[in-house]
This record gives C-alpha cells, structure tokens and sequence, in this order.
C-alpha cells in the first residue's frame, strides 16, 4: 500500500456581500481571487446575500444580472432551523466575549453546517474564530500575515 495522500477537492467558497459589492467595482485584488474562484467552481451562494445585494442594485438591468446568481451558483441549503442555530451561535459567542450580529451568526453557522470557506473582510468573525476552535474556516486563510 503506498503513503500518498489523495488530493482532497478544494471546499466551496461563501462569498459575503461586502465582498460581492468590491467585485462588482471591479476593485482589483477581489476581482482577480472572485473570477478565480468562479473559474475554478468553487463559488456557491446564500439567499441572504443574494437579496442584500438585490437590495442594493440601483437598476432593473443590476436586478436581472444579481438574480442570476441563484441560476448560476450552487445555493446553500437553508433550514428551518437554520436562524435558531444562528441566534444559539451568537449568543455562545457573546457569552464568551465575543459580539456578533445575528447577521454574521448566521453567515458562520452556515459555512460550518456545508463545510465551505468564508470569505469576508468581517473582523468580528475572524476574532471569532478562535471561540469556534477551528470550525469556521476563511478564505483566503490569512492567519499567517494577521
């Protein structure tokens, strides 16, 4: 039997709005990873997202491109009890010091639950992480230059 390691496929990536609204600028550096990552099929979405960002759309033709996004990714499963696992992460959190959003609780307890990488510039999460002993994980992984 040999020691090789399978190659393990690379996870899906979570990509958050604010992260959605910099590629949608064109912004440079998260153009490049975010086209990346789409070229690659590692992009999946989040209704959450998907309506702050239609939200957010100034036109009809921004709507029509945003609503794509549930046609064009794979969509996380959302459970009922999806929130109420959420609110139970924020408060966990919270009693040990650490405040974060319903918002961001959810956005964490999805990623876990589906095994996908968040990519967010959101530094109360990544404060977090510590408190979730490794479960969330991010994308880029960025421990090494914080």
């Amino acid at each position: 039997m040999s020691d090789r390691k399978v190659p393990r496929p690379h996870p899906s990536v979570l990509i958050d709005t604010p992260i959605w609204r910099s590629y949608l600028l064109k912004e440079e550096r998260t153009f490049q990873e975010v086209n990346a990552l789409m070229d690659a099929g590692r992009v999946c979405g989040l209704g959450l997202i998907v309506g702050e960002l239609l939200n957010a759309a100034e036109s009809e033709e921004e709507i029509k491109v945003l609503q794509n996004f549930t046609r064009v990714f794979p969509m996380l499963p959302e459970s009922p009890e999806a929130w109420v696992q959420a609110a139970r992460l924020a408060l966990q959190l919270r009693q040990r010091g650490k405040e974060i959003s319903l918002r961001e609780g959810y956005l964490a307890h999805m990623a876990q639950a589906h095994g996908v990488l968040l990519y967010t510039p959101n530094k109360a999460l990544r404060r977090a992480q510590k408190t979730l002993a490794g479960k969330l994980k991010f994308y880029p992984d960025r421990r090494k230059s914080e």
